[in-house]
């Protein structure tokens, strides 16, 4: 049998990464529209779209870790979708890996280890 708790730490590392990509993303969007072309933000839309584009494929990638995650913890539909819907809401998304890295200790409980 796999282990149920393997994918957590690669889950952890990329929920982390993809929320401050989020929160990136969604401060450029603002400032693209609210500020004039001279600014930084517009001046460098070339590279903001890149660290889109990068953001999208490292969602990708977390979806995946959630179903694998879900899967092997067997977790109910309900659980899956609303962790990978709240991974989409800038702050939220940190809150959810909390809840998630939570469920799933929770789920696989750990032999105590004997003090030497």
């Amino acid at each position: 049998m796999k282990n149920p708790t393997g994918p957590l730490r690669p889950y952890q590392v990329l929920a982390t990464l993809v929320g401050l990509n989020l929160l990136f993303v969604f401060a450029a969007a603002i400032f693209q529209r609210t500020t004039d072309d001279t600014s930084w933000w517009n001046r460098n839309d070339n590279l903001i779209l890149v660290i889109d584009q990068v953001h999208g494929v490292l969602f990708m990638g977390l979806l995946v870790l959630i179903a694998v995650l879900s899967t092997r913890n067997k977790w109910s539909p309900g659980f899956t979708i609303s962790t990978m819907l709240l991974a989409t809401i800038p702050f939220v998304s940190f809150w959810a890996e909390r809840r998630t890295t939570q469920k799933v200790h929770a789920d696989n409980p750990q032999p105590a280890q004997r003090a030497v």
